[in-house]
C-alpha cells in the first residue's frame, strides 16, 4: 500500500465519520420533534440501523472483509486437515461406546478376537485391555467392531435370548 493510498483511506474514514455524526444528530433531532415521548426507542432502532452502515463502509474501505475471508478459508483448510488427521480415533471413541453398551461384553468376559484368546481387564473409549497368556493385550475398539470376537461367557445363554 502506497502513502498517498492510505491517506485517501485515512480522508474517506474521516468523511464517513462526519457523515455518521451529522446522520445521527439529525435522526435525534427529527424523531424527538416527531415521536415526543417515546424517540428513545426509535432512535435506538436508527443508530442501530446507521451503525451498522458505517461499520460496513469503514471495513470495506480498509478491505477488513478480504482479509476475514482469508481468514475462514485458512481456518476450513486446518479443520478439514484436523477432521481427517483424528478419523481413526474418532471411530475408536464411537466403537468404545458401543463397547460399554453391549451387555454381552463386560470386564471378566473371555473373549478371542484374531486368534488371541483372553480376559478383559478394562474397557476405555479408545481401547480394550485384554489379559492374554503372559502378555497383555490392547485392542482398538474399532477392531471389536470390524472382526469376529467369540465371547465365552459364564453367565447364561437364557439371559441373552429370550423368546
Amino acid at each position: 500500500m502506497s502513502f498517498f493510498m492510505i491517506i485517501d483511506q485515512l480522508l474517506a474514514t474521516a468523511a464517513a465519520s462526519a457523515v455518521f455524526a451529522l446522520a445521527a444528530v439529525v435522526s435525534r433531532f427529527l424523531l424527538r420533534r416527531r415521536f415526543r415521548e417515546e424517540h428513545g426507542k426509535v432512535l435506538y432502532l436508527v443508530l442501530l440501523l446507521l451503525s451498522a452502515v458505517y461499520v460496513g463502509y469503514v471495513a470495506y474501505l480498509w478491505r477488513f472483509f478480504e482479509f476475514v475471508v482469508g481468514v475462514l478459508a485458512t481456518a476450513g483448510a486446518l479443520g478439514l486437515l484436523l477432521a481427517l488427521s483424528l478419523v481413526p480415533w474418532v471411530t475408536d471413541i464411537f466403537s468404545g461406546i458401543s463397547v460399554v453398551l453391549d451387555p454381552r461384553i463386560n470386564i471378566g468376559s473371555e473373549v478371542e478376537i484374531d486368534g488371541r484368546r483372553g480376559k478383559i481387564i478394562d474397557i476405555t473409549l479408545t481401547r480394550t485391555v485384554v489379559s492374554g497368556d503372559e502378555c497383555i493385550i490392547l485392542v482398538p475398539n474399532r477392531k471389536f467392531r470390524d472382526s469376529v470376537v467369540v465371547v465365552y461367557s459364564t453367565k447364561p445363554r437364557e439371559k441373552y435370548f429370550k423368546d
